[in-house]
């Protein structure tokens, strides 16, 4: 048997809408929708005013759980950060959402703030309040009441920034296990970028940078995996590169000779997910006058590699200030 609900007149009341089947219009009460709109703005500062209480949620975890510890404890810290991330996000929409409801309930007032105050509002004007955009303007809209606050973000609104640029501000830095660390950054516009590294004693490191959208959508996904090995006096290191659907998009490789401590020489090639060569880069150290030759090429249209540009850096003068010419 369903429990008797106790608030049975309020809810006939809320969910009353005759003019949904034709009936009267809505009744605008301008002074309350004002009223309403600002007590909303109040509560979408409050809302903003209190989310850095959170930041302690994200950070103790992992000053719980630090070093060495067992896998069961890195679960627990893991999920605790993640908790804790997605609460603050969720309390940014909800402050974000509060101060649209108050937006869209002081246009509807705006609309008939020239009229007698009880002229009856039609739905198309809450509509439109609301940014639908296949209702008209209402007539009794002020001209001052430019545009709503979906064409303002769009408006204002950036490309999601490259994810190795300089907009990104990092929020946290966190230790996921001994070998792990999750580093969490802030776009400009709402956008979020989370930066997975795994480096294994002696194996490849993997770092998966992942970019979301300011609607939480992913925009892209990258993962590389470094690795280094040596053979002989050759130090080699290959960067294979990985898309959002885990195929391999890319390779990086470098050469680095070294006669003792000294580096005589360097090459670096990129190929394309065929495994195809399309950049070459070759760097040499003459031992004696220690004169640098850097050559870049890149394959053309008919898919050969062509130099690109060359870069002779001279000894050093006298006054330390080396020659370059190219």
């Amino acid at each position: 048997m369903a429990a008797d609900n106790p608030y049975a007149e309020q809810t006939a009341r809320n969910t009353n809408a005759p003019w949904l089947g034709g009936g009267p219009a809505v009744d605008v009460d301008l002074d309350g929708l004002r009223d309403y709109a600002t007590s909303l703005t109040n509560q979408q500062r409050d809302i903003a005013s209190r989310a850095e209480y959170l930041r302690p949620l994200g950070e103790i975890p992992g000053q719980a759980f630090t070093g060495e510890v067992l896998g069961e404890a890195d679960a627990v810290r893991a999920r605790l950060v993640a908790n804790a991330g997605e609460l603050t996000v969720y309390l940014q929409k909800l402050a974000e959402s509060v101060g649209n409801i108050g937006s869209a309930a002081r246009t509807v007032a705006d609309s008939y703030g020239s009229g007698d105050a009880i002229s009856a509002a039609s739905l198309n004007d809450v509509l439109f309040a609301y940014g639908d955009k296949s209702v008209p303007r209402p007539e009794g809209l002020p001209a001052g009441v430019g545009p709503t606050f979906w064409e303002q973000q769009s408006a204002f609104s950036t490309a999601v920034p490259a994810a190795d640029s300089s907009a990104w501000r990092t929020t946290s830095n966190t230790p996921i296990s001994a070998h792990q660390t999750l580093e969490t950054a802030a776009g400009p516009n709402g956008e979020r970028r989370e930066v997975l590294t795994f480096t294994p004693p002696g194996g490849a490191t993997t770092v998966t940078t992942t970019v979301f959208g300011s609607n939480g959508e992913t925009v892209s996904s990258v993962t590389t995996r470094t690795a280094t090995r040596f053979a002989g006096g050759t130090e080699i290191t290959v960067q294979e590169t990985y898309g959002a659907d885990g195929r391999q998009t890319a390779t990086t490789e470098t050469r680095t000779e070294f006669d003792g401590d000294r580096v005589t020489g360097r090459s670096t090639e990129v190929r394309d997910a065929a495994g195809e060569t399309v950049q070459r880069t070759v760097e040499n150290t003459d031992p004696a006058t220690r004169e640098q030759v850097q050559v870049v090429s890149e394959r053309d249209e008919k898919g050969d590699l062509v130099e690109k540009n060359r870069i002779v850096t001279g000894i050093a003068t006298g006054g330390g200030v080396p020659t370059v010419s190219g």
